[in-house]
Order: structure tokens, then C-alpha cells, then sequence
């Protein structure tokens, strides 16, 4: 062994003969053989000795084998800069060193505590401070937070107060001690049960620090913002409340290896955390315990309910005032004529294409539940009352066509019975037994060879026949009555004048398609009222009671 070895000066000696040494060019045959003799050799041996020797620095001065004391050497050898850096700042990290002489991060603490000095649980004293609750998604069914997650607990192995032999008197006064990001403390291995994303702000350094304190208490304190899985009910909405959580647990200690409690106070809120919330408001926090029962144990979790109060004034704007509007739009119909095809029907079909494009629109933002919502309600209804509009006027229009039918047929027999009339001699008489519609009656034309005389609606009261001399069939006929259309009665005669004086509607009764229009205009917005009434007096209910 002592013959393997060599000190620093031999080694660097026998590497600068090495350096300065100067090989001969390669001889030829007779050279060689001339010069053999004359050539001088190193021993082999010597080389030999002077690689391992070379190796073996080099091997000890780059691979430390013990890391423990290369932490150690690492720590002590900031000293030779106390006097150029902050001295505080140089104290706390030689505490921090000397602490983790003999720190193993994998072995959780005892759970001893300065208040109690038997072995148990680590207790795990927790706090949130919620900066954000933003993007609440009803369609994944979950919401983003941003908060500062802080744990505290004891760990009997970094008392640094009891360490008098190894520190100065000065560590004792810490309060506290910040920790290194490349020294390794053991850290509750806490995870969030119902966190779907989530990532730590890095930006402009990572958001975190771990704090010492002498009695071995220590504080973790991390900025985080994560994805969390909300289960909503939406049978009310728009007018719904959400209770959301954010519930955490040991990973992998049991309630015999950690407990997690609540810190007082427990949930902190950040000064504008409702402001990133376009759509609800938070109404409430409620902190509890719980615990969770796997297959592998029962593990200690805490969890914080947030209560989110949906704000309606934006639906009402957007969707109930627009909707109704709608559905008023429908019923303009109703006071068109409606022998006014071109106007009706594209009035009610783009107000239904209107109305269902809105429900699309609403229902691609929520997800597909297998119970009606209230907003589902809502559009529906206005569906049916527009489409029932489109109904109403196909039976207007189809009554309307009936009863054009009916005048026809009932215009052709007044027509014949005219006809009979004129060629009886009794003109007058049968003209008075003859009857006549309302609406032929309205129409009734009294015309005159050089002046016509048209029967106004309200002179149809009754009916009065003057006869100025003894009636002549074939002067009748001489002078000639023409009829226009079916129910026109046309009179010409200079030897015998027939004049019709008043004409009176009785109850002027209207044709079925009108009647239906009218009743339209009455039964419909009624029913639009009543129905209000009854959707807003059961939700409306639904929310006080939630409130109370």
C-alpha cells in the first residue's frame, strides 16, 4: 500500500518529467539496431504508478463518497465569506446545515411537541387563503381556485434551541429560520381529493417558502391554483345555488400516522375574490373534518364548502326579457287579416326558428342531464306558445276557406231564387219574403242607369219596397235588371222605380276565421300570464326557501 502511494509533490514531479519529455522520432531497422545499446527506457513501473496515483485524486476530488460530509464540507465552507455576506442570513443557513447533519426526509416526526412529549400523530394545522374562485364550468362540472395553502406541524428533530454544544447562543433567538429550496425536510404528502388539474406559480421564483422555528415548529406555505371537480344540481337553474368543495387527505399516512386540523382563523378571503366571477357571487364559506375510508385504511382529510349564488340579472336581460318578447312578436299575428298568408306565416315561423336556436345556444353550455331544468321549461313553454300560434292560423285559415265555400253555394241559390223573383209578377212582395245573408246583405248594390247608389253597412236595417204604379212584368224586363256577382242587384227602369231605403245588420256576426282571431288575442296572452305566474311563483319559492 505504501509503495501504491504518493503525495502531491512526487505526483506532480513525475508529471511534469512526463510533460517535458520528448520522444525520438521512430529509427529504422539499422538504427535501431545500431542504437540499442544507447536507448534509454522508463521502467515501466513508474508509469504505471504515477496513472493510479493520478487517478485516485482525481477520483476523491470530483466523486465525494460520503454525501453527508460533502454537505458538511459544503456548508462550512461559506464561512469564508461571513464577513462579505449577511450575516444573518449566513447563521440561519449554518443552523439549517448543522440541523440536517444527521436528517433523514423519508421518516416522518414522532409528533412530539413541546406541549406534548409523547410519541403519536403529527398534527398538521392547516390554513387557506383564497385569493380567486373563477371559470365555474357547468358543462365539466367544475370550478378553478387560486389560494395560498399553509401547513404547519412539529418536528422534534429540528429543535435547534436544545443544541448548545453544536450552536451558538445567538441561533437561539430566531424566530424563525427560512429553509433552502435544495435542502430536503420531510413535508406532509397532503393531495387534493377532488382536483382534476392544477400547477404551482413559478413566476418570477417559485411561490413557496418553508420556515424553522426553534422550538422544531415549522410552516409550508404554497401558492397554488387547481382545477376542482364540482358535483352541481341544475334542476333550478338559472336560479340555482352551487355548493362547492375543496377537500384534501393524506396520500399515504393513516389517522395513526397524520391529523389534519383547522388553524384559527381557518379560511382567509382575499380583498376583490368575487370579482373574477362574471355569473355567480360567494355567499358563504363553511369549514369542516371529515374522514376517508379506502381499502388501505382510514385516512384524516379537512374540506372547505363554498356556497356560489348565481347571478340572475344577467339570464333575465339575456334570455327571459328577449324570450317573451319573442313569443309578444308571435301574436302580432293574430291582428294581420288572415287571408294575409306572405305576412302571417314567416312572422311565426322565424319567431319559432328564433326561439329554438336560443335554446341550442343555452343547453351547448350545460351539460346533458336526464332531468328538466328550469330554463327547459321556460323555452318550451315559448316554443309552444309560438307554435301554437302557427297552429292557430292554419285552422283560421282553413275555417276562412270554409266559409268562402258555403257564401259561394249559398250566393248561387240566391241567385236562382232572384231570378224567380224578377219573373214574377208579385216583384215586391216576393222580394220581401226573400232572405238574405248578413254578408249578402252588406253587399247589396242598388244601381241606377245614370247614377249609382251604394248601400252603406249601417242602412241595413230593414227592408222597404215602394212601388210608384201597378208593377209591369214586360216593362220590367223592357227596361232589363242585371245582376253583378251573386248577390248584386241591379234595378233599371223608368216606368217602374223600386227603391231600397234602408238596409239594418242584424248583430252583424262574423265569419268563424275572424271569431277564431279574436278569441286568439285573449285566450293566448292570458295564458301567457297565468303561466308566468305560476313558473315564478314556484321558483321563486323554491329560492326562499333554500335561503331560509
Amino acid at each position: 500500500m505504501n509503495a501504491m502511494c504518493c503525495t502531491s509533490n512526487t505526483v506532480y514531479k513525475h508529471y511534469q518529467h512526463l510533460a517535458s519529455y520528448r520522444f525520438p522520432p521512430i529509427p529504422t531497422r539499422r538504427e535501431s539496431a545500431r542504437n540499442a545499446k544507447k536507448t534509454v527506457s522508463i521502467p515501466l513501473f513508474f508509469v504505471m504508478k504515477t496513472q493510479l496515483c493520478v487517478s485516485l485524486l482525481l477520483t476523491l476530488s470530483l466523486f465525494p463518497t460520503n454525501a453527508k460530509k460533502a454537505k458538511t464540507k459544503s456548508c462550512k465552507r461559506t464561512a469564508f465569506s461571513r464577513h462579505t455576506t449577511n450575516y444573518q442570513a449566513w447563521r440561519e443557513q449554518m443552523t439549517v446545515c448543522d440541523l440536517l447533519q444527521d436528517y433523514d426526509a423519508a421518516v416522518r416526526p414522532s409528533g412530539r411537541t413541546p406541549y406534548n412529549d409523547t410519541r403519536g400523530a403529527v398534527i398538521v394545522t392547516t390554513s387557506l387563503n383564497i385569493r380567486s374562485i373563477s371559470a365555474v364550468s357547468e358543462k365539466n362540472m367544475e370550478f378553478v381556485a387560486q389560494f395560498r395553502f399553509r401547513q404547519e406541524w412539529y418536528d422534534d428533530r429540528l429543535r435547534f434551541i436544545e443544541h448548545q454544544g453544536l450552536l451558538s447562543s445567538d441561533y437561539r433567538n430566531f424566530e424563525f429560520i427560512h429553509v433552502a429550496r435544495d435542502q430536503s425536510l420531510w413535508i406532509p404528502d397532503t393531495f387534493f381529493q377532488n382536483e382534476k388539474n392544477g400547477w404551482y406559480h413559478m413566476l418570477n421564483q417559485e411561490n413557496r417558502f418553508l420556515k424553522i422555528r426553534s422550538d422544531g415548529k415549522l410552516i409550508y406555505d404554497r401558492r397554488l391554483t387547481l382545477h376542482l371537480a364540482c358535483s352541481m344540481h341544475l334542476s333550478r337553474y338559472p336560479m340555482d345555488h352551487q355548493n362547492c368543495e375543496i377537500a384534501f387527505a393524506s396520500y399515504a399516512y393513516t389517522t395513526a400516522d397524520i391529523e389534519y386540523i383547522w388553524d384559527v382563523p381557518a379560511i382567509q378571503i382575499h380583498e376583490g375574490a368575487n370579482g373574477a366571477l362574471p355569473n355567480f357571487e360567494i355567499a358563504s364559506f363553511k369549514n369542516g373534518s371529515c374522514t376517508s375510508k379506502t381499502n388501505t385504511g382510514t385516512y384524516s382529510c379537512l374540506k372547505v364548502e363554498i356556497r356560489l349564488n348565481r347571478v340572475f340579472s344577467f339570464f333575465l336581460l339575456q334570455l327571459y326579457i328577449p324570450s317573451s318578447m319573442l313569443v309578444g312578436v308571435a301574436w302580432v299575428s293574430y291582428w294581420i287579416d288572415w287571408k294575409s298568408t306572405a305576412a302571417r306565416v314567416p312572422l311565426a315561423i322565424v319567431t319559432l326558428l328564433t326561439m329554438i336556436t336560443t335554446s341550442h345556444a343555452i343547453n351547448s353550455n350545460l351539460p346533458p342531464v336526464s332531468y328538466a331544468k328550469s330554463i327547459d321549461i321556460w323555452v318550451g313553454a315559448c316554443v309552444v306558445f309560438i307554435f301554437f300560434s302557427l297552429i292557430e292560423y292554419a285552422v283560421v285559415n282553413y275555417m276562412g276557406i270554409l266559409d268562402e265555400h258555403r257564401q259561394m253555394k249559398k250566393a248561387a241559390c240566391n241567385r236562382s231564387r232572384l231570378s224567380n223573383v224578377i219573373d214574377n209578377d208579385n216583384f215586391g212582395e216576393s222580394l220581401q219574403s226573400l232572405t238574405f245573408s248578413p254578408q249578402e246583405k252588406k253587399r247589396l248594390i242598388r244601381r241606377r242607369p245614370k247614377k249609382n247608389m251604394e248601400m252603406q253597412e249601417g242602412d241595413f236595417e230593414a227592408i222597404e219596397m215602394v212601388d210608384r204604379g201597378p208593377p209591369r212584368s214586360a216593362g220590367l224586363m223592357e227596361e232589363g235588371w242585371t245582376f253583378h256577382d251573386t248577390t248584386d242587384l241591379v234595378y233599371i227602369g223608368q216606368r217602374k222605380r223600386v227603391e231600397l231605403v234602408r238596409w239594418c245588420s242584424v248583430l252583424s256576426s262574423r265569419g268563424r276565421a275572424e271569431r277564431i282571431d279574436i278569441i286568439a288575442r285573449i285566450i293566448f296572452p292570458i295564458a301567457f300570464i297565468l303561466f308566468n305566474f305560476a313558473y315564478w311563483s314556484i321558483y321563486l319559492e323554491e329560492e326562499d326557501l333554500d335561503e331560509s
